[in-house]
């Protein structure tokens, strides 16, 4: 049997992939808010302008390609068969523009990752240990590169790195306020515990509820603007400044307490997170979703998964794939004897499996 922590790898590594359509190119619904994105190795290599293709198209287009999986990226829209690709096509839509000009791309399309700009899993390092991703730029990073102990517990869920927090300096005031760093996180996290302990409010909930009374009202640092006043103007008027040497990390729900006020609106557009105020944007609330579908599609592959030999993560990845693809296969089996009124029998079940792993081999060699 898997550990809870194998476990619970395995059901992110499957959300990342069962909030992406397996089978259809995701190029029709545009820049989509959030979808797991790939890289192929052998189609775009160092030195050629970085691209990024759907889960469909790096199951179905470049299938035996060098393929490095990206987890998820926001407003993204597949690159497969564009220009960047040089003459490849993509088999599953047509038509693409040249170019997708709104996404944006950063090191780890090339398989490089955090400030050190090393691949995962890295050969020359012994340890390769679980990195941590900014929630605005997306890159991942090592815990020994941020200069500073990750944070710990549930109640501290995001991290945002220091490059990014100076591209949105007004983020500082927050964190003077409701954030966590290297040196005020074990702080939040007592004066968490505290509040819930002794003013008897919920844990927030999975609707987003958090920390609210019998009256419905926040305490006074969680409440956001209404209109009538600027939140951050407060909290900058007020705040005793923090360090700016450290990623900061954030709690639960910690974008419901940002300002909504028209100038702090034309703000988050003008550094480049307006998606700061989508809730939804979260990889929690994306994996949470995901996680939902995969449930109810997919139980019995789940099942499987979690009562075997732990896997390691591209392991995980070729286990998902080849289901979808068995089942694709199965169903135009099933579908081509229901047309042709053939009985289904175990002998030409068989066949069909046998059939379809000669097609496997042949491919791979």
């Amino acid at each position: 049997m898997m550990d809870q922590c194998a476990v619970d790898e395995l059901y992110e590594a499957f959300a990342a992939l069962a909030g992406s359509d397996p089978d259809h190119c995701s190029y029709p619904k545009g820049y989509m808010k959030r979808q797991a994105v790939f890289a192929c190795n052998t189609c775009v290599q160092e030195g050629m302008d970085p691209a990024g293709v759907c889960l469909a198209c790096a199951n179905a287009c470049h299938d035996g390609h060098d393929v490095c999986e990206l987890y998820t990226k926001r407003n993204f829209r597949c690159d497969c068969g564009n220009e960047k690709f040089h003459g490849f096509k993509c088999r599953l839509h047509t038509g693409k523009e040249e170019r997708n000009v709104k996404n944006l791309y950063n090191h780890n399309y090339f398989g490089r990752y955090c400030s050190c700009d090393r691949p995962y899993p890295d050969e020359d390092d012994q340890v390769n240990e679980e990195m941590i991703q900014c929630v605005v730029c997306e890159d991942w990073f090592h815990e020994k590169h941020l200069d500073c102990p990750a944070a710990d517990g549930e109640v501290l869920t995001e991290m945002i790195c220091v490059r990014c927090m100076e591209q949105a300096p007004f983020l500082w005031a927050y964190a003077a306020r409701l954030a966590g760093s290297a040196l005020n996180k074990q702080g939040l996290c007592e004066e968490h515990v505290s509040t819930d302990q002794t003013s008897g409010d919920k844990q927030p909930d999975a609707a987003g509820a958090t920390g609210r009374g019998e009256s419905g009202t926040a305490p006074a640092d969680q409440q956001v603007s209404d209109g009538s006043g600027c939140v951050w103007k407060e909290l900058t008027a007020g705040a005793t400044p923090c360090s700016r040497e450290a990623p900061v990390f954030w709690p639960y729900h910690w974008r419901e307490k940002l300002c909504r006020c028209t100038d702090c609106k034309r703000m988050y557009v003008e550094t480049g997170v307006p998606f700061l105020l989508d809730e939804s944007d979260t990889l929690l609330a994306y994996e949470e979703r995901a996680k939902a579908e995969a449930l109810r599609s997919d139980n019995l592959l789940l099942s499987c998964l979690t009562s075997v030999t732990p896997l390691t993560h591209v392991q995980q990845l070729e286990v998902i794939y080849q289901f979808s693809e068995l089942k694709d296969e199965l169903r135009e089996f099933l579908q081509q004897s229901s047309d042709q009124r053939k009985e289904v029998t175990p002998e030409r079940l068989r066949d069909f499996l046998e059939e379809l792993q000669a097609r496997k081999r042949r491919r791979l060699n």
